[in-house]
């Protein structure tokens, strides 16, 4: 009989707000400043359940960029689970969970999960349209083809509005 798997403690990290909180126009100058680091953890496949959810942010992941001229960090925290990119299994030929664009997809979950986090923020369409208008940009930056580059954004544009507001009550978990 295998041991027991260790219980997984949920962790809602500390982070600045990365939202702009403001009316905003343009986003350009768009930057990766780290590596992405994916750990895939047996935790996190317990946590999450479904085919997809069995990866862990394993180290801060800071991107930045500038919001109509000035210079703002995204900082995904360490111990966010993902489910790399979100793509149907039946668009997978076309475009799959990992590529170019993955790296964009990380934060742009992020910024789908934050508000949770954030005292009296609640999910806002203005955030949710900076998250969609951020991704572009990020995947334009990674030099997604632009025929992908538009079929995901239209995906996320149309589609995303029930995954942004749907509470995620594992979004986190604790790497020690």
């Amino acid at each position: 009989m295998p041991p027991p798997i260790p219980a997984v403690r949920y962790v809602p990290p500390s982070f600045a707000n990365p939202y702009p909180g403001r009316v905003w126009s343009t986003i350009t100058a768009f930057s990766y400043d780290t590596d992405l680091e994916l750990t895939r953890s047996i935790e996190a496949v317990q946590v999450r359940k479904g085919e997809d959810a069995e990866y862990v942010v394993s180290e801060d992941y800071k991107v930045s960029f500038a919001l109509d001229a000035e210079r703002r960090t995204i900082v995904v925290p360490r111990g966010m689970l993902t489910d790399l990119s979100s793509v149907p299994r039946i668009t997978r030929p076309i475009i799959d969970r990992v590529g170019p664009h993955l790296e964009a997809s990380i934060v742009h979950d992020f910024l789908y999960v934050a508000w949770q986090d954030i005292p009296g923020h609640g999910a806002r369409d203005d955030d949710r349209r900076f998250a969609d208008e951020l991704f572009k940009v990020a995947m334009a930056e990674a030099e997604v083809h632009s025929v992908k580059r538009w079929l995901i954004y239209q995906a996320v544009a149309a589609f995303g509005g029930s995954a942004y507001r749907e509470t995620d009550e594992q979004r986190y978990i604790d790497l020690g």
